[in-house]
């Protein structure tokens, strides 16, 4: 499945209990920091994407946001990117951020079982 990124056009729109990245150009070159980070590096776009996605899942937050310069600038290798405005009915934004429902090959209600995050492409249940 691929990642799902939300686009906003303003960072006052950003709902609570979500990461906003910010991805512009300088020099030629795209740059992205998560906006709010201590750090407030600047890095690659993926790479920041990646930390973003962590922090997401660190801190239980709903979703990750973007605020593009240009939206030229997304690369759909990175994943899908939903504008935001699209996406509201009523003024209240129309998507649930509910956690999907837990899968059975990850459920480690079983003492003994681990996740295997050695093969992306298929994880499996090791004991």
């Amino acid at each position: 499945m691929r990642d799902r990124y939300y686009r906003l056009m303003d960072a006052a729109d950003l709902p609570s209990q979500a990461v906003l990245v910010r991805i512009r150009q300088d020099g030629g070159t795209l740059l992205a920091s998560i906006l709010g980070d201590a750090d407030e590096l600047e890095s690659a776009p993926d790479l920041v994407l990646f930390r973003a996605a962590l922090l997401r899942l660190q801190q239980d937050l709903a979703a990750i946001f973007v605020l593009l310069e240009e939206p030229a600038h997304w690369q759909a290798d990175w994943g899908d990117l939903v504008d935001y405005r699209v996406t509201r009915k009523n003024g209240k934004p129309a998507l649930r951020f509910a956690q999907p429902p837990a899968s059975s090959q990850c459920d480690n209600a079983q003492p003994g079982q681990t996740l295997n995050l050695n093969s992306i492409t298929s994880p499996s249940l090791t004991t």
